[in-house]
């Protein structure tokens, strides 16, 4: 271990952040650069529509005009509404892989974006519940469509030096929307009739319309331009939005031998099928961690309250409308700020001590919740029931540290390329499955059990916890053709490295290429930065 973290130390200058390049280190003085922002935050739109409609679908449980035209659903009914915006997704996810495969990232989100602002249009005028539950469905399909590319395309696009705050913010965008969503919903409270949940419903059509202008000029992925034998185009892209349009800037010369490389090694390690996954350790070593963190997104106790707050609340007696939406846009607010702090603390504080301190702190602060919930089930003290609110801030607060701005950013970039749409696809389908078994269970399992659905909650978080610690390795300030050694070792580069990279790879790999050494790999990461 010792020879390859001197390796790595004696490499510095083989960092990108050590490597001259044409822009100015402050972003919005930089002409590509302000270009590079404006299209990455267009692809955190898609999370944006996403957000807007998760949070408008508990506002609208709590607006009494939505209970009464649809006829106060029944727990049932309520989880198919909820449910069939995700259940496309099953489906969805794979064929957006496919099409951004032959077309491209960039018209798979276009396309998706479009599917977005038809569902919305249903979903605001729809005149009884299957047409809800139909626009629903239509949303869905563009949603999880754009799920599956934009997180991908995001990280391929954006300038190394802002890579991994702007995929730490692609989940803080979410909860802005939930704010707008929120207070939209609170704000038409008060109006006469449809128009109090109709107006807000309409209004979804806002994040897919600026999906759509922001990213009109985005440039296509690099790596697929060079794929296809685009190799003019995929270096025009890099020297355009990350060196003022010099080609022969030196950090896209490193940039573009990196794909040049990495590309041509996964084409020796035949990385471009869906059973690949399963050969070898380092992929399967990813499939796990795709698995835990897209089911864990829902599955650690976040799904109850982001889909069901208004029925948590009313069994702790606060059941005025006023007041649970209120609560509703307060937690929104809380929720941004604590993601978007985590993700502009991503470099800093790396992976593996946001991911630990997260589920640590959410295993503790939700059976806290647990523990006031059955006192006030038991005892009825109102002050019981308040003292629940504040923990539930701070549970959604540690799930914010990691759980938002990691959980689409950080399996996005421990794939190789040929394997980062198809790992997404498996992300979004099981994410979409566990979502919607989630949304149709919650209803059901928390009405006839109450707080007691709280331990099967705990029980997971633990399993996760746990696997976190031992199978989560550190990706802090490598770039993402870099972070392929952590899980290849030496097989990443089948002697197709150039000069530049090679002894930074080959210590790298030396120390990090073994399943579960996960030890070694933080030495390495953290020997890496001695450059920044």
């Amino acid at each position: 271990m010792g020879g390859a973290v001197a390796a790595v130390v004696n490499q510095d200058e083989a960092h990108y952040t050590s490597i001259p390049n044409n822009t100015n280190k402050s972003w919005w003085r930089d002409s590509c650069l302000r270009w590079n922002m404006l299209h990455c935050l267009g692809l955190c739109g898609t999370l944006f529509f996403n957000g807007y409609d998760g949070s408008l679908m508990n506002s609208l449980q709590s607006i009494t005009a939505w209970q009464e035209y649809f006829h106060h659903p029944n727990s049932n009914i309520l989880g198919l509404m909820n449910s069939s915006g995700f259940l496309p997704g099953l489906i969805v996810c794979w064929i957006a892989d496919i099409f951004a495969h032959h077309y491209g990232k960039r018209l798979t989100v276009w396309i998706g974006s479009v599917f977005a602002i038809i569902g919305a249009l249903i979903i605001g005028l729809a005149q009884n519940t299957g047409m809800f539950i139909a626009g629903r469905a239509v949303m869905g399909i563009g949603v999880q469509g754009t799920l599956v590319v934009a997180p991908a395309l995001l990280q391929e696009i954006a300038h190394p030096r802002y890579r991994s705050r702007l995929s730490g913010m692609y989940m803080s965008i979410y909860y802005f929307a939930a704010i707008v969503s929120s207070s939209v919903s609170r704000g038409t409270l008060h109006l006469s009739g449809d128009k109090a949940w109709r107006v807000p419903a309409l209004l979804q059509i806002v994040g897919p319309i600026l999906t759509i202008l922001m990213t009109a000029t985005a440039p296509e992925s690099p790596r697929w331009l060079e794929k296809r034998g685009e190799s003019a185009k995929a270096r025009q892209v890099l020297a355009k939005y990350h060196a003022n349009g010099d080609e022969n800037d030196e950090l896209v010369t490193f940039e573009y031998r990196q794909i040049q490389e990495a590309l041509q090694s996964e084409e020796v390690n035949a990385q471009i099928k869906y059973t690949d996954y399963l050969k070898g350790a380092g992929n399967r070593h990813r499939l796990l961690i795709i698995v835990v963190v897209s089911l864990g997104t829902n599955w650690v106790g976040n799904g109850i309250v982001s889909y069901y707050l208004s029925p948590i609340l009313n069994t702790l007696g606060i059941t005025d409308s006023n007041q649970q939406l209120d609560i509703n846009v307060g937690l929104q607010v809380w929720n941004f700020l604590c993601s978007t702090g985590a993700a502009l603390a991503i470099d800093k504080a790396g992976r593996r001590p946001l991911w630990l301190t997260s589920t640590a702190g959410m295993l503790v602060t939700f059976s806290i919740v647990m523990a006031l919930s059955a006192v006030y089930a038991q005892h009825g003290q109102h002050s019981v029931g308040t003292a629940v609110i504040p923990f539930l801030f701070l549970y959604l607060g540690f799930y914010d540290i990691a759980w938002t701005p990691l959980s689409y950013s950080y399996p996005v970039e421990i794939l190789t390329f040929s394997m980062r749409t198809k790992g997404q696809a498996i992300f979004v389908f099981l994410q979409t499955l566990g979502m919607a078994v989630n949304t149709w269970v919650n209803p059901i399992a928390f009405n006839a059990i109450t707080w007691r659905y709280y331990g099967v909650y705990l029980a997971l978080i633990s399993i996760i916890l746990a696997i976190i610690y031992f199978k989560f390795p550190e990706t802090r300030n490598l770039t993402i053709e870099e972070i392929a050694v952590i899980f290849d070792g030496d097989r990443a580069f089948n002697g197709h490295v150039s000069d530049v990279m090679g002894t930074r790879a080959e210590g790298l790999g030396a120390g990090a290429g073994h399943d579960g050494d996960l030890k070694t790999a933080e030495n390495i990461e953290q020997t890496s930065t001695t450059s920044v």
